[in-house]
């Protein structure tokens, strides 16, 4: 197996990411939710997004970056149902998917919209400047992220090679900005509601490592 290099503009973006980390996590210290089911459940997914999202850092300083790829789309995909549960299922569905169910020993998986779906019903429910990030990367990325998932012509032409450091960063990037996404509805979330906008100025505070509004969220290696 060849030795992996990490590009020095991928390190640096990384470094970056660190620091927005440390100030947008400090945002939520000691922050409370109301407790109810909707917040707990919509929390549990915002998890989920959130160790994706450590874990695509992980993979980029290793150098394994077709795995980061695809796990952005599983970073994007937890926090989109962090916004559906949050600001549009029933409260009936919370009911059923907060609690754990299993039939011939196999796990009950909640009925879910497909990813169009969800998206159909945020933008009716959600603030919509939220909707239209999460929109634009869905329009932008949804494809070639599918492709590095499920081992697609993305990846195949990619692999053995090595990718633009330009694309990499992009993709830092853009991972730091679906979790500025999560960290907003984390701040709607909190009995206190000046984290939200604490949220978005810590998120101004680190241009050098987020996307600029007008960048397509996956631009092409």
């Amino acid at each position: 197996m060849s030795e992996r290099c990490v590009h020095p503009e991928v390190v640096n973006v990384l470094r970056h990411t660190l620091k927005f980390e440390t100030d947008i996590t400090a945002v939520f210290d000691g922050a409370t939710t109301d407790g109810s089911p909707r917040s707990k459940l919509t929390t549990t997914f915002l998890g989920l997004a959130h160790e994706h999202w450590l874990s695509l850092r992980v993979l980029m300083a290793e150098g394994l970056s077709h795995s980061a790829i695809g796990l952005l789309r599983l970073q994007f995909e937890a926090t989109l149902k962090g916004f559906w549960v949050h600001f549009v299922a029933t409260d009936p569905w919370i009911e059923k998917a907060s609690v754990i169910r299993e039939v011939n020993d196999h796990l009950v998986e909640p009925d879910l919209p497909n990813v169009s779906e969800m998206l159909k019903d945020v933008e009716r429910a959600a603030p919509p400047k939220a909707f239209a990030l999460l929109d634009q990367f869905k329009s932008v990325a949804w494809r070639q992220l599918n492709s590095f998932v499920h081992g697609g012509m993305h990846a195949l032409a990619n692999f053995g090679g090595e990718f633009p450091a330009a694309f990499l960063v992009q993709i830092v990037a853009n991972a730091n900005g679906v979790y500025g996404l999560a960290a907003t509805l984390a701040g709607s979330l909190s009995t206190d509601p000046q984290r939200i906008q604490r949220a978005i100025v810590a998120q101004r505070a680190h241009p050098e490592c987020l996307p600029p509004f007008t960048n397509s969220p996956l631009p092409q290696p």
